[in-house]
């Protein structure tokens, strides 16, 4: 496709927007981000501890030492402002950016929230236009509603981990934090549908946004089997439960993914490994013959799969136009030359690290990275000598 670019437009999409964020760890972060990208002018406001994962992890980047590689992987394009919202002056402040925000964005559970003066009621009283999204683990209503919870802690109550891992083994977890980034995305698909909202009717609303909720509905095709049939999905490993052969397997020298997904495919794929009697074989003809007999397939591909390198059956499946890779590692995908070409790496300019680009590519409004992620209280001054509360009790 053809890039075009209206500069007027380029990077300003979301700029007569401003977000509020009082959110931390990933969730909250990231749909802040996603909205940053954009053009959105975001205040990342922090408590004086900082941002939570400021201190995850290890490694410590930047000349004071305050960055982590997740907080700078979550928060570019971002001002920075600390507040400590258990002050009366802080939260003064605090409402003096939610009277001219439109947007804010809070990741406190819902009493927490209420105490702080962040909730949906106090800043809708502050300003009836805005738009107040609560992302919290297990949403507004319900039993559950004052847990606290991270993406793991979904991965197990939501049933993921019921179904990552090999037969008979314990549970394990999913490697990305793939909840808080939905959620995340999640939160900012509200958002914009608030903001259209309010385009139309004037008014403000509550978005109330859930871990939980997000984990729930990545379970949708499971649940849909268990409450059609009654079958509880179990753990399959690296295979797939609905196609065969398909997921991971051990070639003479590492591990590839092949993805064999219709009999056509299977059929060519014999014919290639010049084994026709497989496609042949009525037991294995079919997608659910093949499931059915999964056992007895395997134990014929299996041991020709490991008498070449990965690479091999690889290349062999790419030029049979079926799906295929190497299971590759971090630096793998650093090195990709898809990732360069998908602009996918964005240097932070801080320590060497790079962090993962901008994954939504527009033709006239493409997003920027203008800037690393803040400074604990960076921008306090400028922000705050504006609405003329400089030198006030609560900030930093």
């Amino acid at each position: 496709m053809v890039q075009e670019s209206d500069s007027k437009l380029q990077c300003s999409v979301l700029n007569d927007v401003t977000v509020v964020d009082f959110s931390v760890n990933a969730a909250g972060p990231n749909c802040a981000m996603m909205l940053a990208d954009f053009g959105a002018n975001v205040i990342k406001v922090e408590p004086p501890s900082g941002d939570a994962t400021r201190h995850w992890g290890i490694s410590r980047y930047g000349d004071e030492r305050q960055f982590t590689a997740t907080f700078l992987a979550m928060n570019r394009n971002k001002a920075g402002v600390v507040l400590d919202l258990k002050q009366q002056e802080g939260r003064d402040a605090a409402y003096a950016l939610i009277r001219q925000a439109d947007v804010v964005l809070s990741s406190f559970l819902p009493d927490v929230a209420q105490r702080l003066g962040v909730d949906y009621a106090s800043a809708a009283r502050i300003n009836s236009q805005v738009i107040h999204c609560s992302i919290t683990g297990f949403g507004g209503t319900g039993p559950m509603r004052d847990r606290p919870a991270f993406d793991m802690l979904m991965q197990a109550c939501a049933g993921h981990m019921s179904i990552t891992g090999e037969p008979g083994q314990p549970s394990v977890r999913i490697g990305p934090s793939s909840i808080d980034f939905l959620t995340g995305a999640n939160a900012a698909f509200g958002i914009m549908l608030a903001l259209r909202h309010r385009e139309r009717s004037g008014h403000g609303q509550a978005i109330d946004i859930s871990l939980y909720d997000t984990a729930v509905h990545l379970m949708t095709s499971h649940i849909g089997e268990y409450t059609g049939s009654g079958r509880i999905a179990g753990k399959f490993g690296s295979q797939f439960p609905m196609m065969a052969p398909y997921g991971i397997f051990q070639a003479s020298d590492a591990e590839f993914y092949l993805g064999v997904s219709s009999d056509e495919m299977w059929q060519r794929f014999c014919a290639a490994i010049g084994r026709p009697g497989l496609a042949s074989d009525q037991r294995f003809a079919s997608n659910a013959g093949r499931l059915s007999e999964r056992t007895a397939l395997y134990d014929l591909l299996l041991p020709l799969l490991r008498q070449e390198p990965a690479r091999h059956w690889v290349d062999l499946a790419l030029e049979l136009r079926i799906p295929a890779s190497l299971v590759e590692n971090v630096a793998g995908v650093v090195a990709n030359e898809q990732t360069a070409a998908r602009e996918l790496l964005v240097d932070t300019g801080i320590g060497g690290v790079k962090t993962a680009g901008i994954p939504l590519k527009l033709s006239r409004t493409p997003g920027r990275v203008l800037r690393s992620a803040p400074r604990l209280g960076e921008d306090n001054e400028r922000i705050f000598t504006a609405l003329h509360l400089a030198g006030q009790g609560g900030l930093r």
